[in-house]
């Protein structure tokens, strides 16, 4: 309509003024928000359809940082989906021939047996066998043979 024509003209008029000033700068000070005159101007004029309320605008900084996020979020959901997919995968292979999944590549299939030296004195010879569950308090000389 011929008021909305107006008022867009009357806006685009504002944003020009403004532009001249912060490029041009018709006052003394250089407090008009920029680091300095090579900074790029953003600018969105946001068009609405007939009927529709007006919504204020929001910087482009913001709308940058919501396009970001969300696609942030998509890639997320994208490894997600991959890591559910390995697990399912790495399932299937344990299910197998006993073999582990993908977590164990790169280690031999019969792995290096550990010996342990234990240390017992003659009073307390009455004790081994050692139990199942028997406490272990010196973990110094137990570790791989070399």
């Amino acid at each position: 309509s011929k008021t909305e024509a107006t008022n867009l003209t009357k806006n685009f008029s504002d944003i020009r003024k403004e532009l001249n000033e912060k490029l041009f700068g018709n006052s003394n000070n250089n407090n008009n928000g920029l680091k300095n005159n090579t900074e790029p101007i953003y600018a969105q004029v946001n068009k609405k359809k007939a009927g529709q309320v007006a919504s204020p605008e929001e910087p482009i900084y913001a709308q940058v940082a919501k396009k970001v996020s969300a696609k942030i979020d998509q890639l997320n959901e994208a490894a997600s989906a991959i890591n559910r997919k390995i697990d399912r995968i790495n399932k299937i292979a344990s299910a197998g021939k006993g073999v582990g999944g993908f977590s164990g590549a790169g280690r031999s299939a019969s792995p290096e047996p550990i010996y342990a030296t234990i240390d017992f004195d003659e009073a307390n010879q009455a004790g081994f066998p050692l139990k199942r569950y028997a406490g272990v308090n010196d973990l110094s000389k137990v570790g791989l043979s070399r």
